[in-house]
């Protein structure tokens, strides 16, 4: 399996109360996510909605996985945001890349004048490759 990160997890400063924000991101190499994703080692089988608060903006939205890994292969690397320490359901944090952009979701295709997303994602391999989903919406 391809390394996906560019920042090794070992190498990371844990948060302080202050500061979630991780500096020198993003944290995974994007192309590299992206090509598993095409190639179909990373589907919808792959993906952990892994907050309440996503899992309610993808119901809102009416966004299925399928959905999200469409968004996630429409990303750049100019739309990166932020990597950020993230807490998930149970409470463990995960190291986050954000990004931002234009998304056409009837033609599902990436659109400057599209709905503005937001995509918060980690990845784990504990075996299994799976994509952490974190925050997937519309602009708020």
């Amino acid at each position: 399996m391809p390394d996906l990160w560019r920042i090794p997890f070992d190498s990371l400063a844990q948060p302080t109360a202050r500061r979630r924000v991780i500096p020198g991101g993003p944290v995974f190499d994007l192309a590299i996510v992206q090509g598993m994703v095409t190639a179909g080692e990373m589907g919808e089988d792959s993906v952990w909605v892994a907050t309440d608060s996503c899992e309610r903006d993808l119901e809102n939205a009416a966004w299925d996985y399928g959905d999200v890994l469409q968004m996630l292969s429409c990303a750049r690397p100019a739309d990166f945001k932020n990597a950020e320490w993230c807490q998930v359901k149970g409470g463990e944090l995960y190291p986050c890349d954000v990004y931002r952009f234009g998304f056409d979701c009837e033609r599902r295709v990436r659109n400057a004048r599209g709905l503005e997303v937001y995509l918060k994602f980690s990845v784990t391999d504990d075996g299994r490759l799976t994509l952490v989903l974190v925050s997937c919406h519309g602009s708020r």
